[in-house]
């Protein structure tokens, strides 16, 4: 039993790296997360029901869910401004209420809560290493004492490793983002050369004064250069252009 234990986190890190493998797309890695930690945690006759909360610049969303109950349980939540979850985000604090029809500490929320036969929730921060994001998994039972010492234990030791994958993935977001506007910068530079080029040609012109040109037609017309440029070369027959990347 003791291997077994001790074996359990490295087996969870695999499971999740491999989420992480087959779905780079965070969205749906983060589903993909919500989905396996609520299966990770549900019984026999007892499921579990999982959301992962993402706070950016203040703003609280639900990232991901195991299913439409957790994410109305989550959103609830989000109407009160406060509540376990947000709390865990927030503060980067365990928050565990064992039975909603007894908590006092957010009166209101416990009391759709079990309008929604939901009793009990653990809420678990993710570390991120980004300090403009926080993040929280939400488990969500039906059953008052849904979560004994055990099951808080292993929720403890499982978001630990599942934090590893998310930071990976925000990583790989943001790299890939970085990518895509470097992409996109690129790209419209050069139909703005190439139309700088035809400028110059037809007006016998120099290369600042045919920027100027395109700047000052952008400006009238409101349109962003990269448009102006492209209309310009379009007009010229060069049809679409294409960036080429090595």
């Amino acid at each position: 039993m003791e291997d077994q234990q001790q074996a359990e986190p490295q087996f969870v890190a695999a499971e999740i790296q491999d989420l992480l493998l087959d779905n780079p797309d965070v969205e749906a890695f983060l589903t993909e997360l919500a989905r396996h930690s609520a299966a990770m945690f549900s019984t026999p006759g007892a499921e579990v029901y999982c959301g992962v909360t993402m706070l950016r610049h203040r703003s609280a969303a639900t990232a991901a869910s195991s299913g439409e109950r957790a994410l109305l349980l989550d959103e609830l939540q989000y109407q009160f401004a406060d509540g376990p979850c947000l709390t865990a985000a927030r503060e980067g604090v365990q928050v565990h209420v064992a039975d909603f029809a007894k908590d006092t500490t957010w009166p209101e929320y416990s009391r759709v809560a079990t309008e929604q036969g939901i009793r009990s929730v653990l809420a678990l921060p993710f570390p991120l290493s980004d300090d403009t994001a926080k993040a929280g998994l939400n488990l969500y039972s039906e059953r008052p004492n849904g979560f004994d010492h055990a099951a808080v234990q292993r929720a403890t030791d499982y978001v630990q490793q599942a934090s590893k994958g998310l930071r990976l993935a925000v990583m790989i977001a943001q790299h890939s983002q970085t990518a895509a506007n470097l992409r996109a910068a690129l790209a419209s530079r050069t139909v703005i050369d190439i139309a700088t080029g035809i400028i110059i040609a037809q007006n016998q012109c120099s290369q600042a004064e045919a920027v100027e040109l395109i700047k000052k037609a952008s400006s009238n017309r409101n349109v962003k250069l990269r448009e102006v440029a492209q209309a310009i070369v379009d007009h010229a027959g060069g049809g679409p252009i294409a960036t080429h990347f090595k």
